[in-house]
């Protein structure tokens, strides 16, 4: 296998990116579906084949059949910088951890000046990485837990997805308590490496940390409550069906409480609070000068634009004169019946139908489109695909 190029500078990698924006942007809108077709991506590069190649040649993305998919690197670039991704790496964090002691082993045994003050700064570098990455998987954390039990419409795989969430929650919690006592036990080095920045990057880290603890606390706090929350639905749920089910057997009245409970439920309280508009008589609005004083009071506290009476400019003549207007349209009732009793698909049958009025292809896709809506749960839509006069259309079919 040929190996992939590489950007040499950082030059050619920014020019890369600034020249492909518009194709990153609309692939990584899509990076879930895996479905983006390459002759998508050649529409927007204006069918220069070249440039898809050269994103090839470079690892930037890659063929999977008529689709493309971006490379895993760059999606990740993406969305740690634009602060969306919803992976939680905790394993990161324990790798920063096993730097940081190496670097401090190495600083150690260090004879050399020069090389102390790179290892040093390594030290540094990895403590502020892990208070940082730290703070960013608790973000994630916290949304994903928020995500997993307000959009997750499966009640077990919810409750599995929040428990798998708390496991996660306490392996930070682990490492964060690693990384502390690791920074406690190594007395020497941090008396040794005294300069002001170690201090500072030691003291933010720390204060990374406590902010964790907090965050961690009400994460778990909220996992319990949402795990509580289930299994009350859930058993809701569960007496709903059944009482249906009792209902189905016409028993629910003998069986159940049913009746007495809602008999006894006041329901008021569900109703909106009713609100009464008291409007002034007409009458006293012409005649009386005192009522106009006080609305135009009101209206200038309020920077009311009209205060003054008007009176409406006479209708034009125009609105009385009776006229008709004509529109072409479709009966799409009398269409679909048609459809449904034929077995072609949608758009050879909207292209061949029997118009009375001379019909473009604009109007045969505009049509083609209203039917798909208008219908779409009675229409069976296939993954294939057919071109007539440069449109490419989804072959669809009446259930």
């Amino acid at each position: 296998m040929d190996s992939l190029s590489h950007f040499r500078t950082i030059e050619e990698l920014t020019r890369m990116l600034d020249r492909e924006k518009t194709l990153f942007r609309d692939m990584f809108e899509r990076r879930k579906s895996l479905a983006y077709r390459t002759e998508f991506a050649l529409e927007v590069v204006d069918y220069k084949r070249e440039r898809i190649q050269y994103l090839i040649d470079h690892g930037v993305i890659h063929e999977n059949g008529d689709f493309l998919e971006m490379e895993d690197v760059y999606v990740q670039f993406f969305e740690d910088v634009l602060d969306m991704n919803e992976e939680i790496s905790v394993s990161s964090v324990k790798e920063y951890i096993g730097t940081l002691k190496e670097n401090i082993n190495y600083y150690l045994e260090e004879t050399n000046e020069h090389r102390k003050i790179q290892y040093q700064g390594n030290v540094r570098k990895t403590l502020r990485k892990i208070g940082l990455r730290t703070l960013k998987n608790i973000i994630d954390l916290k949304r994903n837990v928020d995500t997993a039990y307000k959009q997750e419409p499966n009640y077990k795989i919810k409750k599995a997805r929040l428990a798998n969430l708390d496991e996660k929650r306490k392996g930070i919690k682990v490492l964060i308590e690693e990384c502390e006592k690791m920074m406690d036990s190594e007395v020497v080095f941090f008396r040794m490496a005294t300069d002001p920045e170690m201090q500072r990057t030691c003291m933010d880290v720390r204060n990374d940390f406590t902010e964790a603890d907090h965050n961690l606390l009400e994460i778990e706090r909220q996992i319990i409550d949402y795990i509580n929350q289930i299994e009350q639905q859930s058993l809701l749920f569960k007496k709903i069906r059944k009482l249906k089910y009792l209902k189905d057997q016409l028993t629910w009245r003998e069986d159940t409480n049913v009746v007495s409970v809602l008999n006894g439920n006041n329901a008021l309280w569900m109703e909106k609070r009713p609100y009464y508009h008291i409007f002034l008589s007409l009458d006293m609005l012409r005649s009386n000068e005192e009522v106009y004083k006080i609305i135009r009071r009101i209206a200038g506290k309020n920077i009311a634009s009209r205060l003054t009476r008007t009176e409406a400019q006479p209708i034009d003549t125009i609105f009385f004169e009776e006229s008709t207007e004509e529109v072409i349209a479709v009966n799409t009732t009398e269409l679909w019946n048609a459809f449904k009793a034929q077995g072609n698909h949608l758009f050879a049958f909207i292209k061949d139908y029997p118009y009375k009025q001379q019909r473009t292809l604009s109007d045969h896709i505009v049509l083609y489109c209203q039917m798909a809506t208008l219908h779409s749960d009675e229409l069976r839509i296939t993954d294939d695909y057919e071109k007539f006069d440069n449109i490419e259309y989804a072959l669809i079919y009446a259930n």
